[in-house]
């Protein structure tokens, strides 16, 4: 089995330091990131595209939804809170377990199995072509061959279908990191097309359904080559 990924966002020294033993303990979890929940944090936690993320509610800063309102990937979330109302709020943003401080080794190796089922039902259930993504707080299946293009929304990418556009919190940088790399190409800063879709290009722009996308100039010779190699 893969060694997850994990990150604590909790305001509590004490109650990051007893996570992290625990934590410690699971061969299969290992901790990538520890932290109170500020701008910073969520955007390294992005980056680090995390497995499993453990959250806090009720913290100074910025408070546990406001932390899950911001996440640009879809990890296993496993709320800790000391206050049991916040469970239905919880579930709301689709996490895995809300475990009520403070809980037993037991009950957080329940959490863990739940969460690992999980990720092994979606790995079975989802084809390769299936992307998942959040748009308007909800979790949504893009089909990764129906994409013409996706473009650079300042904090957020639009992905173009045929059928419908989707903006979702994300950076260009992440978003082409979940795309093959033999389908898709970013072809500009603000740019990423699927090959498959171009309908005729020059060394200035490509175009797809009537949108003229500009190429920049370091990307034409690749372009040349992964439009060559398309079968």
């Amino acid at each position: 089995m893969k060694t997850f990924k994990c990150a604590i966002i909790e305001d509590s020294n004490t109650q990051r330091m007893l996570l992290e033993q625990i934590i410690d303990k699971n061969k299969n979890l290992k901790v990538v990131h520890s932290s109170s929940a500020t701008n910073e944090s969520l955007a390294l936690v992005n980056d680090l595209e995390v497995d499993f993320l453990f959250l806090d509610i009720e913290m100074p800063v910025m408070n546990g939804f406001e932390f899950l309102a911001g996440l640009t990937i879809q990890p296993q979330v496993i709320i800790t809170s000391h206050d049991q109302k916040y469970a239905l709020d919880a579930f709301e943003f689709n996490v895995t377990d809300f475990l009520l401080k403070p809980y037993s080794n037991s009950r957080f190796d329940t959490a863990i199995a739940k969460a690992i089922d999980k990720i092994k039902a979606i790995k079975k259930k989802q084809p390769e072509s299936k992307l998942v993504v959040k748009h308007n707080l909800k979790q949504v299946e893009l089909n990764v061959h129906g994409i013409l293009y996706v473009e650079a929304l300042g904090d957020y990418v639009k992905v173009v279908t045929e059928e419908r556009n989707y903006v979702i919190l994300s950076t260009m940088s992440a978003f082409n990191k979940r795309l093959e790399a033999d389908k898709f190409i970013r072809i500009h800063k603000s740019y990423i097309v699927n090959l498959k879709m171009v309908e005729r290009y020059n060394h200035e722009f490509i175009e797809i359904k009537n949108k003229k996308i500009p190429i920049s100039r370091a990307k034409i010779v690749e372009l040349d080559q992964l439009l060559n190699c398309i079968d």
